[in-house]
Order: structure tokens, then C-alpha cells, then sequence
């Protein structure tokens, strides 16, 4: 009972357990047992900790650890927030107004326990998981509950750790956001708002992004010589060539966000450059809101090879793997 608990037991729990009440009595005077709160013991002996706080905090107020707790008890936030957050059904204590977070305090609670409680309407059995034994919202909710309370770098760092690690998905997110939204409660916007600005949700298909990009360079009278070329012998493609054998990738983070994806990327890439390719890489929001920039990066790029060319003296040798003239084209691959 206690041990799966850090140190702690209701009342209801206890004389489940078959203790009687005059035992009970006896291990409190006897301090084997403390009472932290109205309804609750505590093993006298057991180490104070963070989880044991939040863990009180759940069982005073029968809530689930939510939020900035449930953030850091996923691990998807590096530290605890200093008052437990705590999240009750709807038609339980404490009564307070729909949505509304208050600061509890149990006057008589020796180890003073205060919590941020939420009282929600929508807090099913399917959005409560256990952590370290704790009673929790689970992580695709808990980034939801995150997003209308936290700053956004706070709400990006856990949305990175959560995606990092496999405890949640796009699609998931998006499909939370999108069952738990209703008027009133801002983190369902907030977080699909954060997942769009990123670039993980929204982005153009890779067609899409390609001429948006093509469209860019050719109203900045940068040639494109080639679209979607094969690289004969490795099997990579790579998105477009300019003139002068300089290429640029374009990723949709639809394509590429998750790690087996970049670590796939990067291996190509990594090889391509090994075997004597330049390569840029710009995604979707880069190419629609940052255009100058990348232009400007293209530019400079090639007029550094021009310079290793001419300039310097230095012959650059274009790969070997391409041969013969093409064309641009909007899509399908060519092979050279």
C-alpha cells in the first residue's frame, strides 16, 4: 500500500487494508505514521521528495497530476514546477468555477501541501495514465493542458522531447488538439499554432514546397538547371541543381521531422558531400517566409564557386555521376 504510493495511504485505503481504527490510531501516536492532510497518512519514515508532494497533492484532492507536473513527470520538461498542478473531474471537490485554476491550501496538513488544481469536464479515463505510480494525464493531453498555460519556448522544448522519444506523434497531437478543442479553452490552439509555426504540422506536400521554391529563384533570375535529379549508383535524389553544380534540398517537416528520418537524412547527405556534391537545405517556412535569406545564401554560394574557379585558380570537378543537359520540371524524377 505505501510503497506503492512513496510512503502514502488514504483513510479508505488503510482500513481496506483490514487495519482497524484503533490501530490506526496507535501508529499516529506512536509516530510511525503521520496524517499530512484530512484523509490521508504518511509513513513517518519515508524520504521527502518531489514525487511524493505531487503524489499527496493528487490523493487530498482525487485529481490526476496535469500540466507543468505531468510535463515534468514525463520527462518532457527538465524541472518540477514548484506547486504541484493537479487536475480533478468536473463534478468533484474542489468546487471551483469550470476551468478555473485555484492554489489549495489544507490548514491541516503538517508538511504544508499547497497545489494548483484545475477542475476539468472532459478528464475521461482514457486521458489518465500512472507515472512512477503517480496518477497522471497522459502525454498527448498533457501537451495540450501545457500549451494554454506555459510559454511557448517551454511548450517547443516539450513538444521536441515528447516527439525525440516516441511518447507522442504529429498525427497524435493534432487529433488531441482537435477532440479536445472547444470555445474557451486555449491550449488546443496554442499547441496546433506551435506544431504549424514549426513547420511539423501544415507544411506542403514535396511538389508543393518545390514550386514555391522554383517560383522564388526564378523571380530572383536564379537558373535552375535541373529538377528532382537521380544520383546514378547511390540511389539518392536530390531536389534541385543550379547553375554552376551547386543543389539544394527542400524538406517538408511532414517528410522529415521524426529521428529515423533525419538520421537518414543526414547519413545521405553526409555521403553526397563526401563524394563531392554542395549541398543547401531549406524548409517549407524558410522558402515561404524567409525567402530574402535564402536567396541571399544561394547567391552567395555561388559566387563563391565561381571565385574558387576563376579567382583563385582552383578548377572545381563536378560529380561524375551526373552527365548530359536537362531541364526544370515541376515533377518526377530525372535520371542523367
Amino acid at each position: 500500500m505505501f510503497s506503492r504510493q512513496h510512503g502514502l495511504a488514504t483513510r479508505s485505503q488503510v482500513l481496506a487494508a483490514g487495519i482497524s481504527p484503533a490501530q490506526l490510531r496507535t501508529a499516529l501516536s506512536q509516530g510511525r505514521w503521520t496524517r499530512p492532510g484530512a484523509g490521508l497518512y504518511a509513513a513517518a519514515n519515508w524520504p521527502v521528495s518531489t514525487e511524493r508532494t505531487l503524489h499527496a497533492a493528487c490523493l487530498l484532492t482525487d485529481g490526476v497530476a496535469s500540466h507543468e507536473s505531468a510535463a515534468w513527470l514525463w520527462g518532457l520538461v527538465k524541472h518540477e514546477p514548484s506547486i504541484p498542478v493537479v487536475s480533478v473531474p468536473q463534478d468533484r471537490r474542489p468546487g471551483v468555477a469550470r476551468n478555473k485554476a485555484i492554489v489549495v491550501t489544507r490548514s491541516k496538513i503538517r508538511a504544508r501541501t499547497d497545489a494548483i488544481v484545475h477542475r476539468s469536464c472532459d478528464l475521461s479515463s482514457t486521458s489518465i495514465s500512472h507515472r512512477q505510480g503517480i496518477p497522471t494525464t497522459n502525454p498527448l493531453r498533457t501537451l495540450v493542458d501545457l500549451a494554454g498555460c506555459a510559454e511557448p519556448a517551454l511548450v517547443d522544448e516539450a513538444i521536441d522531447a515528447g516527439l525525440a522519444v516516441r511518447l507522442v506523434t504529429v498525427e497524435g497531437l493534432l487529433a488531441e488538439a482537435d477532440r479536445l478543442s472547444r470555445h474557451g479553452r486555449s491550449g488546443p490552439k496554442q499547441l496546433s499554432e506551435r506544431l504549424a509555426i514549426r513547420g511539423f504540422a501544415g507544411a506542403p506536400a514535396p511538389s508543393v514546397l518545390e514550386s514555391r521554391a522554383l517560383r522564388l529563384l526564378a523571380a530572383s533570375r536564379i537558373k535552375v538547371e535541373k529538377c528532382e535529379v537521380v544520383v546514378e549508383g547511390a540511389g539518392y535524389r536530390l531536389d534541385l541543381q543550379l547553375e554552376g553544380g551547386l543543389f539544394v534540398e527542400l524538406d517538408g517537416y511532414s517528410y522529415h521531422w521524426s529521428p529515423d528520418h533525419k538520421r537518414y537524412d543526414d547519413a545521405r547527405r553526409n555521403k553526397l558531400r563526401l563524394l563531392g556534391f554542395e549541398i543547401l537545405v531549406y524548409d517549407w517556412q524558410t522558402v515561404t517566409k524567409q525567402g530574402r535569406r535564402m536567396v541571399e545564401e544561394i547567391r552567395t554560394a555561388l559566387a563563391t564557386r565561381q571565385y574558387r574557379r576563376s579567382g583563385a585558380g582552383i578548377a572545381t570537378m563536378e560529380p561524375s555521376v551526373f552527365r548530359g543537359p536537362g531541364r526544370p520540371r515541376a515533377a518526377g524524377s530525372q535520371r542523367l
